[in-house]
């Protein structure tokens, strides 16, 4: 019970952080608004060997969309094609009701307009994260055999390539492809994760005013200069046995990106990271006494950034240079949402995995000079 209610506050933290951005009720137009309904059909996919027989054939569910149809009255939303802003329920039936059963999801996301200003055809870049439940979640005496789910409550996130078609001026066509996935980042044990591949079909209904008048002001050149940001992170990591107690990570990352216009940075960095469930295997595996320079890992990593105004979606490619323990191997990488609260100071709500093996989430803080 403590874990899902601390799970629940880091979950609520992360959509207040992302308030601003995600749901700016002074920036949506007030009576433009469409209702969504979807239908979804894929798989699972196995990126693990040892969770293929958690897989009993393909997956269905659907969905209801409450989306906003921004206007251009900020430069953000001009600059991104006017994009729309909605918040999702999702529920999917996994084929397997016995050891996974259904999961459910409810995330704000936002819908990126890729093509060229048409008011009848929007191929659209969904990127939504919020928090999903799974109802049969690992169980050491009932349901010990799912080893991809370790709790009820889980982190939730979603990526969808869609094409939104304008039948009338009030009826729209929704149909697309995306990726899902649910975990939560070893905060409990097993932790494999879900990854889903599924296509969606739909019908959405525009209330208020039908056609969305926008606004098209002139925007200043972007200033291509440099940025420099230290960010401190922390998080909890349950090892593989079910169960078991929870250990402290930290760490430290040096980061310069160059903005190269209003959407994307690219730049690199160096960190260091300090793992007490690290140590904690390796002393399990020996009688070593594992001293502090023998957990430490160092190492650089170059780095991509999607602008949104003030929300960032850093991704991350990472070697260790330096690293002791034999675990996880020498890659890093790391994906998440960073905000900038005011013009200096950085939320960070970050996932490091190493491959498609999430290893911990990342709470914390920066500056950005």
């Amino acid at each position: 019970m403590n874990k899902i209610k601390k799970l629940c506050k880091i979950v609520i933290a992360a959509v207040l952080i992302l308030q601003p951005i995600i749901l700016p009720a002074q920036n949506l137009p007030q009576h433009d608004f469409l209702i969504s309904a979807q239908g979804h059909y894929g798989f699972i996919l196995a990126h693990r060997n040892d969770m293929a027989h958690l897989i009993k054939g393909h997956i269905y569910g659907g969905e209801l969309n409450y989306i906003f149809r921004t206007n251009g009255c900020k430069p953000w939303q001009q600059i991104h094609k006017y994009p729309e802003i909605g918040i999702c329920f999702l529920h999917m039936y996994l084929s397997n009701p016995q050891q996974l059963g259904n999961l459910e999801a409810l995330y704000p996301y936002t819908n990126i307009r890729l093509n060229k200003q048409s008011r009848r055809n929007h191929l659209n870049l969904r990127i939504g994260v919020g928090l999903a439940y799974d109802t049969k979640p690992f169980d050491r005496i009932e349901n010990h055999q799912n080893n991809v789910i370790g709790s009820h409550f889980n982190g939730f996130v979603n990526l969808r390539l869609s094409e939104a078609i304008m039948l009338s001026d009030a009826w729209r066509l929704d149909a697309g492809v995306g990726l899902t996935h649910a975990s939560n980042a070893a905060m409990s044990t097993p932790n494999l994760g879900l990854n889903m591949a599924t296509v969606n079909l739909g019908l959405g209904y525009a209330f208020g005013n039908k056609v969305c008048k926008i606004i098209k002001d002139s925007i200043p050149p972007v200033q291509m200069d440099w940025q420099f940001s230290v960010i401190g992170v922390t998080g909890i990591k349950q090892l593989e046995a079910p169960g078991g107690p929870e250990y402290i990570a930290y760490g430290f990352q040096a980061n310069i990106y160059r903005t190269l216009n209003y959407k994307n940075k690219l730049g690199g960095g160096i960190e260091a990271a300090y793992n007490n469930a690290t140590k904690k295997v390796w002393e399990n595996d020996s009688v070593y006494n594992s001293p502090f320079k023998d957990i430490v890992q160092a190492g650089v990593k170059i780095s991509y950034a999607f602008t949104i105004d003030r929300l960032t979606l850093p991704v991350d490619f990472g070697v260790y240079l330096y690293k002791q323990q034999p675990y996880n191997g020498i890659f890093f990488h790391r994906i998440g949402l960073r905000y900038m609260v005011t013009k200096h100071i950085i939320a960070n709500a970050t996932l490091l995995t190493h491959w498609a093996k999430a290893d911990y989430f990342e709470w914390g803080i920066g500056y950005q000079f």
